[in-house]
């Protein structure tokens, strides 16, 4: 990957190139958005651009022709975090502005994605038939809908959720390139201060009563809180120096005890906003 990255930023025609073939070939548009990503936050908007018109293209192919938005929006959402990431220069906050670009992408669905809006309603109606022959309920309208609204949330949480790995794939490889060891510093690093989780609690809360629908405002909300979670445990580790084995055991706890885990990661980030456990432990020497 760090020699696929060192290729891109050899010229403009390499990561254009790279982008083009990555949003072309099927499930490998986050590669794509990654490059883009990668482009801005080195060179600036005016070459992001150009790269991000090439990964473009193939992107729109996949939406006009297969009603498939996947490559196209995470592209978009790519090229965004990394404009708000190298303007900002923090990445808690362009976690935040993400957040609002995922509502915004939940919201503007049915407008500009019709076509997908019925694939979805497509795979809905299987769902719920199943689930009321599974469950032995009565589906009415009003259930549909809120099923509905319940995988639109989903989606554009994926979008996002997507779109971060690829700005984080494209910042692991800017740091590989000009300052090695520097994403993992910023990775352990990564908390919501106050005021950031203070206005995502506030949005989920606020939000229903303005016409904004909840699943879209609590799924799109709790992706950055559940990545600074992460990044508390792996920040911990790291300052301890517990080792590869600790993030092996904790991956694996995740995995046993999914969802309930993800509720005990979702309140460590929104604890440590206020306490900020990294600065209070003591780190341990590295071992010779």
């Amino acid at each position: 990957m760090r020699e696929l990255a060192r290729f891109a930023m050899k010229g403009p025609l390499n990561a254009s190139g790279i982008a083009f073939a990555a949003c072309l070939v099927p499930m490998m548009f986050w590669l794509g958005a990654a490059t883009v990503a990668l482009v801005t936050l080195r060179h600036g908007t005016s070459k992001g651009l150009n790269v991000f018109a090439w990964a473009m293209a193939p992107a729109l192919g996949w939406w006009l022709g297969l009603q498939d938005p996947t490559a196209l929006v995470v592209v978009i959402l790519s090229f965004a975090l990394a404009q708000i990431l190298r303007v900002t220069v923090a990445m808690n906050r362009t976690l935040l502005f993400g957040f609002g670009l995922s509502v915004l992408v939940g919201v503007l669905t049915p407008i500009i994605m019709p076509g997908a809006l019925d694939m979805l309603q497509v795979v809905s109606d299987e769902l719920l038939k199943q689930i009321a022959v599974d469950s032995q309920i009565e589906v009415n309208e009003e259930f549909r809908a809120s099923f509905q609204d319940l995988m639109i949330a989903s989606f554009a949480a994926s979008f996002y959720l997507m779109s971060i790995g690829s700005l984080f794939l494209a910042r692991s490889w800017q740091a590989a390139l000009y300052n090695p060891d520097g994403w993992r510093e910023e990775f352990h690093q990564l908390r919501m201060g106050p005021i950031d989780m203070v206005v995502i609690v506030s949005a989920m809360m606020i939000g229903p009563s303005t016409g904004i629908d909840g699943y879209l405002l609590v799924f799109s909300g709790l992706v950055p809180v559940l990545i600074c979670g992460f990044a508390l445990v792996h920040g911990v580790i790291g300052k301890k120096n517990l080792g590869g084995q600790w993030l092996i055991g904790f991956y694996a706890m995740v995995l046993v005890l999914f969802p309930a885990s993800l509720a005990i990661i979702v309140f460590m980030a929104m604890v440590d906003s206020g306490a900020d456990f990294r600065s209070r432990i003591q780190a341990s020497p590295k071992s010779e």
